[in-house]
């Protein structure tokens, strides 16, 4: 099966060198990315989490991405209770919201400006 996908630049030149230091083509790279993906799909979707372990018991790092984190909230949902008098003052500002100060402008501006490049 043929798939095509939209990476950034740099991401599509770590395929190619690690693809070039491995030996391996670029469809090899991204089927060995996928299955890995699909297996730690597969554990959160258990409650497990990926973890990269040190040699020994030296210590471990764990592996997150935003979809990986997002089945973990998915996983464990939780009541959120909150006083009459927060939620309305929440529908509030959602009905009513403040109007954007100089500090956010700048930052909406800085933020668009990031998009283009």
């Amino acid at each position: 099966m043929r798939v095509e996908a939209t990476i950034p630049k740099s991401r599509g030149s770590a395929i190619a060198e690690l693809a070039e230091e491995l030996g391996l083509s670029r469809s090899q790279i991204v089927d060995e990315a996928l299955a890995l993906f699909l297996k730690a799909v597969l554990e959160a979707r258990r409650g497990r989490r990926l973890v990269m372990v040190g040699p020994g018991t030296s210590g471990s790092c764990e592996i997150a991405t935003p979809t990986l984190s997002a089945l973990e909230w998915a996983a464990r949902p939780q009541i959120v209770e909150m006083a009459v008098e927060s939620v309305s003052h929440m529908d509030a500002l959602v009905r009513k919201p403040r109007k954007p100060n100089a500090r956010l402008r700048a930052a909406a501006k800085r933020h668009a400006l990031g998009r283009r490049a």
